[in-house]
């Protein structure tokens, strides 16, 4: 036997006998976020999906149109996102916002059915034009240099379509480490089935990990203060901003805050 071969095996008879253990996994009291979850603890909420079968792309103008009638849906008027901001959102930084997918047919059974029948929805692809691709969800977001969501870094520059620039006073800047998630959308007839739980959980987690920010900082209504904080934000207080008539919450994740083991 080569020597090599020789010290490995050595190796291995000198290693102590593999035991099979049987461990217990169960959520504490206060579960951490979604984003530091093991994926197998996660499996009821993702059986509540089953019946969609969604799928997460990162977004771009090709779907300005769906983004503009599910930010409606979503949201009340003074509050919903006009489609010139959106615009100018995916075309300028269509890679920090995401969107989560199902499709269907026209024939379809159930919610998702009843849906595709309410509007013209692109084709999923061109081989098969009776199956259409429907937006249940999405995250529409922007960088700046401010810690907090402002009243400028959620407004855009009036001449964006002729005067591009990388770093303007409003809107998204290349340089901020502040990623501003100024919409997390579902369509109405899908809440409760936990699909703005893995929304957040995949885009926050690539936010993360892509090293394109420290942060990620929002601004909410109170009551939805305590949902945010279970998915790992933290209440800053009342937000000066006065986007939709104000009476906002600052909440912010702080990448830097997170343990090591978790990066």
């Amino acid at each position: 036997m080569p020597r090599d071969l020789e010290s490995e095996k050595a190796t291995l008879e000198g290693m102590p006998p593999l035991l099979k253990e049987t461990e217990t996994s169960s959520f504490p009291d206060d579960p951490p976020p979604l984003y530091r979850m093991p994926t197998t603890l996660m499996d009821d909420a993702y059986k509540r999906l089953k019946d969609l079968h969604p799928y997460s792309l990162l977004l771009s103008p090709d779907d300005l149109d769906q983004c503009d009638w599910l930010e409606h849906a979503a949201f009340e008027p003074h509050e919903a996102a006009t489609q010139e901001k959106l615009e100018y959102r995916l075309r300028t930084c269509g890679e920090l916002c995401t969107g989560l997918f199902s499709s269907a047919y026209t024939t379809s059974d159930g919610k998702l059915g009843d849906l595709v029948r309410t509007r013209k929805f692109p084709s999923i692809d061109s081989s098969d034009s009776d199956r259409k691709k429907v937006l249940l969800g999405h995250i529409i977001a922007t960088k700046h240099t401010s810690p907090l969501v402002t009243d400028d870094s959620m407004a855009f520059p009036a001449d964006w379509r002729t005067n591009y620039q990388l770093t303007p006073k409003t809107g998204h800047n290349e340089d901020g480490q502040t990623i501003c998630l100024h919409s997390l959308a579902v369509h109405p007839d899908f809440h409760g089935r936990g699909l703005g739980r893995v929304l957040l959980l995949g885009w926050s987690q690539r936010m993360r990990d892509s090293g394109v920010g420290k942060r990620i900082a929002l601004i909410c209504r109170e009551k939805l203060v305590p949902w945010y904080e279970k998915h790992g934000f933290k209440k800053v207080g009342p937000s000066n901003c006065s986007y939709g008539g104000g009476g906002w919450f600052d909440m912010v994740m702080e990448f830097d805050d997170m343990p090591k083991e978790d990066l």
